[in-house]
């Protein structure tokens, strides 16, 4: 390993560090809200961190895809990639060779240019195996990535990135891929500032040191309660950024976040389903409602690595067992019940055959698998995250399989931070999991099942799956590629190495006096578009 290689891999495993701990408070910058409009949101969970190139969760995403910004950006309606930090780009005629040419105006909060080497910096961290990023397989179309990220290769020159100068960044891919517009529109593909890295080092994301170049900057993070966001004046677009501030506060209970928005101390309930549960079909029809499907699925985990579920003849039968009629009874509007893990909504591709609901197969797999009629079956603990939501599912799959396999599954309930990194480490049998789409091909979620993919927290590894979704990614022709990633997707529910249970429909209440708000598919909503009418009451005057 080169030194430049090693300095980074310090830094990065300083960083990792950082993610488990707690940021202290900040003073805020004087004047209140008095120098423009407040957005204040429900969000049900703390961030772990706010480095770009660590953060995995939506919470922590929503925060950070606006104060770094990328190459790219999406616009309003979530629906295509606009100029971000690159003023425009060019793709070559063999779609391999992406020219990125960045502003000169762009400025990071401490005064410093953005320039090209901030992105390499940051791509090459991101794929260093020492730093520890769940999401550097997104980088891998690009040329030398992926033996980067898994060790095969130590020469970060090797990498497919070339500063052709200051505000020229040139992007070889190692085949061609179309949506790599939404790669670099992406917050993982965001640049760091290099100064900052090297005088704080693992601290450098933390409030009073953190360097931002995005829309907003980090105002306050009180530990438990919130975290504020001001107007970055740096910012090369400012003068079009319409909210002055922006609070996110952090509460998982639905009925206070329904009663704190009905009091005016929030604009928005979040995206989290945070709304009670007996009560979505009333709120769903409320005029100041917002409801969209969402590119994403829900599914339980199963831990292919010890107890029952290392058999695939048990996970096929709860899988084949599972009464998807009874979990959407439990379900908010706009959710849809689903046994593909890959979601509706993806150009051209044609899913492999659901998931069906077949108890006589079900049962001969588990008296197979050596446990007829459940007989010494191991109790399971199935984990779930401590949104009502997820809870209800559990409890309903649990019955479900108690009552027609005759096992007994306990749910288990945790806070989100520790629901998600007991998974990370393997220490779970059955756990609720799910998946956003980061763009709209199938790839974004089958990749997730890769043998070393890091989110890949089953344990479950196919070569034969591996090589579909290689040879898929080395695949020129766009009919023959989804074809692949249609094999591998058969192969994953086949095996069984998790369960799908629905896909997710977004159900909010938004004040009507804020404008810019544009319902997605993927949930992109960048406060940049954001307004607050002047007419709108303040969040601390009662409704």
């Amino acid at each position: 390993m080169n030194t430049g290689l090693r300095t980074l891999a310090l830094v990065a495993s300083l960083l990792v560090l950082a993610s488990c701990t707690r940021p202290p408070p900040v003073e805020p910058t004087p004047g209140g809200d008095k120098a423009g409009p407040t957005f204040v949101y429900a969000a049900a969970s703390e961030p772990r961190t706010l480095d770009p190139g660590l953060i995995t969760d939506t919470y922590a995403s929503f925060l950070v895809q606006n104060l770094f910004e990328g190459l790219l950006i999406w616009d309003q309606a979530g629906q295509s990639t606009k100029p971000g930090i690159a003023e425009h780009h060019e793709v070559s005629a063999d779609g391999r060779t992406w020219t990125f040419h960045l502003r000169h105006d762009a400025i990071w909060s401490n005064g410093d240019a953005v320039t090209a080497t901030d992105f390499l910096v940051a791509w090459r961290r991101v794929l260093n195996p020492e730093f520890g990023s769940d999401y550097a397989s997104l980088l891998f179309p690009v040329k030398g990535a992926r033996a980067l990220a898994e060790g095969e290769e130590v020469d970060a020159g090797t990498l497919g990135v070339e500063v052709r100068d200051r505000f020229t960044l040139v992007v070889t891919l190692e085949n061609p891929t179309p949506w790599f517009d939404a790669i670099v529109a992406h917050h993982v593909t965001a640049p760091v500032n290099t100064g900052a890295l090297k005088r704080h080092g693992y601290a450098w994301w933390r409030p009073g040191n953190i360097v931002v170049n995005g829309p907003f900057t980090l105002q306050e993070w009180r530990a438990g309660e919130q975290i504020s966001l001001r107007r970055n004046p740096y910012y090369y677009g400012s003068e079009l950024v319409k909210l002055d501030r922006v609070v996110a506060r952090f509460v998982s209970d639905p009925d206070r976040v329904l009663d704190m928005y009905e009091k005016g101390e929030l604009h928005w309930t979040g995206n989290a389903g945070l709304l009670p549960a007996g009560r979505l079909p009333e709120l769903a029809r409320r005029a100041d409602a917002r409801t969209s499907a969402e590119l994403g699925t829900a599914w339980f985990w199963l831990n292919v690595q010890e107890g029952p579920t290392r058999d695939p003849r048990v996970r096929r039968a709860l899988a084949l067992s599972m009464d998807r009629d009874a979990i959407a009874v439990a379900l908010g509007p706009g959710d849809q019940i689903t046994g593909r893990l890959v979601p509706p909504g993806m150009p051209g591709y044609a899913p492999a055959d659901a998931v069906p609901s077949d108890l006589d197969t079900a049962r001969d797999l588990l008296a197979q698998a050596g446990f007829p009629g459940g007989e010494g079956f191991p109790p399971l603990e199935l984990a779930v995250d401590a949104r009502p939501v997820h809870q209800r599912i559990a409890e309903v799959a649990s019955a479900r399989w108690k009552d027609t396999l005759g096992i007994v599954v306990t749910p288990y309930v945790r806070e989100y931070g520790a629901h998600a990194d007991a998974m990370r480490s393997g220490a779970y049998q059955m756990a609720r999991g799910g998946w956003l789409g980061d763009y709209p091909d199938p790839s974004s979620f089958l990749e997730l099942l890769a043998s070393e993919n890091p989110l890949n927290v089953s344990g479950w590894s196919n070569l034969g799956f591996d090589a579909l979704v290689q040879e898929a990614s080395r695949t020129d022709d766009p009919a023959s590629r989804l074809r692949l990633l249609a094999k591998a997707e058969r192969l994953v529910l086949e095996d069984a190495p998790l369960i799908p249970l629905y896909n997710f429909g977004a159900l909010s209440l938004l004040k009507p006096y804020v404008a810019g708000f544009t319902d997605n598919a993927m949930q992109v909503h960048l406060l940049r578009y954001l307004s607050v009418s002047p007419q709108g009451p303040s969040m601390t005057a009662a409704e």
